[in-house]
């Protein structure tokens, strides 16, 4: 379950990635290296359907939308604790496999 939950919190996270993962989430999760277990697959493929791409896209932009509310624009006179975003995917993302070292 946990990879399943890394799975779903990087399309929170990151709208590259987001599409990718609705659009074949068996492959995104093989480009990035995720080895899931039989449930973890089973639920996957179950929840994460192409005809519900649209709705599932506009429930992770909102979601997308609150967590990085607080890293772009922390309060004023206020400093931040880390340094905000600067554009997303913010440094919350993970990287592909296939990406060259």
């Amino acid at each position: 379950m946990e990879l399943l939950v890394t799975l779903i919190g990087n399309a929170a996270v990151d709208s590259n990635f987001r599409k990718e993962f609705l659009e074949d989430p068996v492959k995104t999760t093989k480009k990035y290296g995720f080895r899931l277990t039989k449930g973890d697959y089973q639920i996957m493929t179950t929840v994460f359907r192409r005809e519900d791409f649209g709705a599932l896209d506009e429930a992770f932009k909102k979601l997308e939308d609150k967590l990085y509310y607080r890293l772009e624009l922390p309060p004023k006179g206020v400093p931040p604790e880390r340094p905000p975003c600067t554009s997303r995917p913010c440094i919350h993302s993970i990287y592909t496999m296939d990406v060259a070292a």
